[in-house]
């Protein structure tokens, strides 16, 4: 045997197991055990569960079965049982030894396998059904005065039923509701009969804490508000009946926004609109709540753009902050270039000016702003930059112009190149090729000039230095000297001679050329020798000779 119970009835239950597990030899058996016809198993193998009901005194069986697979020797471990008084058996057994997978199962069952090697855990239950009748209801545990209780009747067998509420009322319902008018802690008593059953009747006993009524919470109406505005104020009452309240931005409370449990009034800062969500009461389960949308309109409207621009130029005005769908007139009229109707509109001013924006929002708000466009007389075309000379050699002192040269202010880059970058007219010496840029502005225009010196290499050589291969010393004015022709010459060096080796002219300025004579007479038309030797602006020293034809 291995467990024993009496029910609320007498009723005698046992279980217990026959098998040659445990090293026993087969002495323990559940062989020529006596069963009832509606076991659930009417056959042992002589190693299987016992499960018994006898009536009262044990004068006769009400119920025997064997449980247990036709391969395996079941048994039970000390502790493994547990019975109730209303006729349910929960039993634990060793099973499926050997591996054996013959322990029967229902469907639904956790596993209808053994995966282990030996014995495995087997649970069943067993509701034998017992006429009992048994009272049990639920209820919440707290609850308002003045609402409505549901009483659930969870009760087994019962035929009639009495209700006692602990206030002086009672109730013949199944489940009846029940209004308690007054806080206060109350014993709710069930009693379920029913004369068919063994035990004829039985009572239930629950405790049901009554708290004070909920208070009668009213939010202000939905509404709407119109902007700009940085915030407002949600309004909340109670008609005295509460003492805290909490506003909140969503139906979870998981926020609060009154300054105080005590207040019932909220700020909601910055002003966003939505629902809110304002509840009262102290009591959790007997709080009221209730809730107010509010649309905000235009909470943040404003008019921006460009206040100062330059003559000629286009200004662009925006709204800001406007409600979907809303109507939007710009003015003057005639001065809107384009966008009318649209949040953002241009213009384009000769002058300084004031526009002006009215908006109409789907909820009914207006809002009426302006904005002053400041124009300068100063336009792109009046701003120019000069650099004298603008092709120089490295090293080279050049003058930078811009204009307009007066009323403004000036910023030329790069500024570690010119002598005073704040001046409409500095020098700078230039080494490579440059871009200066100079912005001038008289504080609303600035605009932008640039200009680009280039800085060229020296070659102090051909074909920067030559002499003409030929003269007509003819007096027709046409070519009847003979010059070194080049530039960036500082010295040089000019002889001509003539075929037997004469020297008959030289000359040291680029100035000073030949005129077809020697020693005052015209010489005849012949082929000369010259030797030119020239120092360039760098320092770099060139000589060439070559052959010149007196034409005559």
């Amino acid at each position: 045997p291995t467990a024993f119970l009496v029910d609320v009835c007498d009723k005698i239950y046992t279980s217990g197991w026959g098998s040659s597990a445990g090293g026993l030899g087969g002495q323990l058996t559940t062989s020529g055990l006596p069963v009832t016809p509606d076991a659930i198993q009417g056959t042992t193998t002589g190693h299987d569960l016992y499960l018994a009901v006898f009536d009262i005194d044990m004068n006769s069986l009400s119920y025997a079965t064997f449980y247990g697979g036709p391969l395996s020797p079941e048994h039970v471990d000390g502790g493994t049982s547990r019975f109730d008084r209303r006729g349910r058996v929960y039993q634990s057994v060793c099973a499926g030894c050997q591996g054996n997978s013959d322990f029967p199962t229902t469907p639904g069952a956790w596993s209808a396998t053994n995966n282990s090697g030996g014995c495995n855990n087997g649970v069943l239950k067993i509701d034998f059904d017992s006429p009992l009748v048994i009272a049990n209801f639920n209820a919440p545990d707290t609850a308002c005065a003045g609402s409505t209780i549901p009483f659930n009747n969870l009760s087994g067998g019962g035929g009639t039923y009495a209700w006692s509420f602990g206030d002086g009322n009672s109730s013949t319902q199944v489940s009846p509701t029940h209004t308690y008018a007054a806080p206060g802690t109350y014993t709710v008593t069930l009693t379920a009969t029913n004369p068919e059953t063994c035990n004829g009747t039985d009572a239930v006993t629950r405790t049901v804490v009554v708290a004070a009524e909920r208070p009668l919470l009213e939010a202000m109406p939905d509404t709407t508000i119109c902007g700009p505005l940085n915030g407002f104020t949600l309004v909340a009452g109670s008609l005295g009946t509460a003492t805290t309240y909490q506003w909140s931005s969503n139906a979870g409370f998981t926020d609060v926004l009154n300054a105080s449990p005590s207040d019932s009034i909220a700020l909601v800062t910055p002003a966003v609109g939505g629902t809110y969500h304002v509840r009262a009461g102290e009591v959790p389960t007997c709080r009221s709540v209730d809730s107010v949308t509010v649309v905000v309109s235009l909470a943040a409207v404003a008019l921006e753009g460009d206040s100062l621009v330059c003559s000629n130029d286009p200004a662009e005005l925006r709204l800001m902050g406007a409600d979907e769908g809303s109507e939007i007139f710009w003015e003057p009229t005639a001065a809107i270039v384009s966008g009318q109707g649209t949040s953002t509109a241009t213009v384009a001013p000769n002058e300084t000016t004031s526009y002006g924006v009215t908006v109409t929002t789907p909820a009914g708000c207006t809002w009426a702003g302006t904005i002053t466009v400041s124009v300068s007389p100063i336009d792109g075309s009046s701003v120019n930059a000069n650099a004298v000379p603008s092709s120089v050699l490295p090293g080279t002192t050049v003058q930078l112009g811009a204009t307009p040269a007066g009323g403004v202010t000036y910023n030329w880059q790069p500024a570690d190149l010119v002598s005073d970058p704040t001046l409409p007219n500095p020098t700078a010496v230039v080494n490579a090729t440059t871009t200066f840029t100079v912005t001038i502005s008289d504080g609303v225009c600035t605009k932008d000039a640039s200009v680009t010196v280039t800085v060229f290499e020296l070659v102090c050589e051909e074909p920067n230095i030559f002499v003409p291969n030929s003269f007509s010393p003819n007096g027709d004015g046409v070519n009847d000297i003979l010059f070194v022709r080049g530039q960036h010459i500082t010295d040089m060096e000019f002889m001509v001679f003539d075929r037997w080796g004469e020297k008959v002219f030289e000359t040291r300025d680029q100035n000073v050329g030949w005129d077809g004579t020697f020693r005052g007479k015209a010489v005849g038309p012949a082929v000369f020798v010259y030797h030119l030797t020239a120092w360039c602006l760098d320092g770099q020293r060139y000589f060439t000779k070559g052959n010149v034809t007196v034409i005559r």
